[in-house]
């Protein structure tokens, strides 16, 4: 049986209503001249007409507030057994669980809340499970707000209000960062498909990726230059980076890779031929690749004191410095500069 979502508000939402619902573990409406509890589940219009034929069954009632009326009488009668309930609670919401007994109650008819359905309500530990309603989205908060109702139909909230059931430490907030987070995996994880595939624009032979790298580190503020074939008798860097500042200086040579699947220890070689030159002694070393790196690859790395960076890091790079990545690159790569919902 497909759950429901239900707004049930209690009346005045004074402290007598509210100690009446979470008492006694139900929610309850008003027409108390009207006992509920007497008319089965698929009765639902008969109970409308009893209503209207008390309550409203006069020339001087606004026809359309009636229909309001007699539609929140078919939505509390029409819940069922595990739909989902929520409460305005002051500045907060609380959460109910429909049970499957309804029930009227004589005690409550001067609160005008005898009409009542048993509900479980949402718990952490000890306490009721008391959500602020500023952590909700602003189109519930709205809903909430409405003035007059007393029981809404939220079904078009379903996503959130699942969540709010079933998150210790839900918030619309959260949530959207949840969501942007799944966008950002899918979106490195596609990128960086992209790159090792060679489905992109970039320059094949790897030099495209080398002058991705060195658009990258000129994101961050250093002069970088792809550096020539010949640039080194013994070993091999494909780029240089420098960057100074009033307390040091910081040079960086690179060998990027534009692998599929692993990469493995060539691109340390070259490098740590390099670095036997005391020439060099004073710089930093990368091996920069768009394929994976395997713990073995990175051991030896860590020894020769090499910086081993991997498609996934890679990714997260490019991310981090997409807003300052020319449009040419963006392009090239394959990334719209329109932007989009998260949902």
């Amino acid at each position: 049986m497909e759950t429901n979502y239900y707004m049930v508000r209690a009346m005045t939402s004074s402290e007598q209503d509210f100690k009446a619902f979470f008492d006694n573990s139900v929610v309850a409406v008003g027409w108390s001249e009207i006992d509920f509890s007497q008319y089965a589940f698929d009765k639902s219009e008969e109970l409308a007409e009893a209503v209207e034929k008390v309550y409203y069954n006069s020339d001087n009632v606004f026809a359309p507030t009636v229909s309001k009326k007699l539609n929140e009488v078919r939505r509390f009668h029409n819940i069922q057994k595990g739909d989902f309930i929520i409460i305005p609670f002051y500045n907060a919401i609380r959460l109910a669980v429909a049970d499957d007994k309804i029930l009227y109650d004589e005690s409550a008819y001067d609160l005008d809340l005898s009409n009542q359905r048993k509900v479980q309500y949402v718990r952490s530990g000890d306490n009721f499970k008391t959500i602020p309603r500023d952590v909700l989205s602003e189109a519930l908060q709205r809903r909430l707000r409405v003035r007059g109702s007393t029981v809404s139909d939220l079904y078009e909230f379903k996503d959130e209000i699942e969540k709010l059931f079933s998150k210790d430490a839900y918030t619309w907030t959260s949530d959207f960062e949840e969501k942007e987070t799944k966008l950002k995996d899918s979106f490195k994880e596609k990128l960086i498909g992209k790159i090792k595939s060679g489905k992109t624009n970039l320059k094949t032979g790897g030099i495209g990726l080398e002058h991705l790298v060195q658009e990258l580190l000129q994101c961050e503020g250093y002069k970088a230059e792809v550096l020539a074939k010949t640039a080194f008798q013994f070993g091999d860097a494909d780029v240089y980076a420098v960057k100074s500042d009033k307390f040091q200086e910081t040079k960086i040579l690179i060998q990027v890779k534009h692998h599929n699947g692993y990469t493995d220890d060539w691109g340390l070689q070259q490098l740590d031929e390099i670095k036997k030159n005391s020439e060099h002694n004073d710089h930093k070393y990368a091996l920069i690749t768009s394929a994976a790196i395997s713990d073995s690859v990175r051991n030896i790395a860590d020894e020769k004191g090499i910086i081993a960076i991997d498609g996934n890091e890679l990714s997260d790079w490019i991310l981090e410095n997409l807003s300052k990545l020319s449009a040419e690159t963006k392009i090239k790569l394959g990334i719209s500069a329109v932007p989009q919902f998260s949902d």
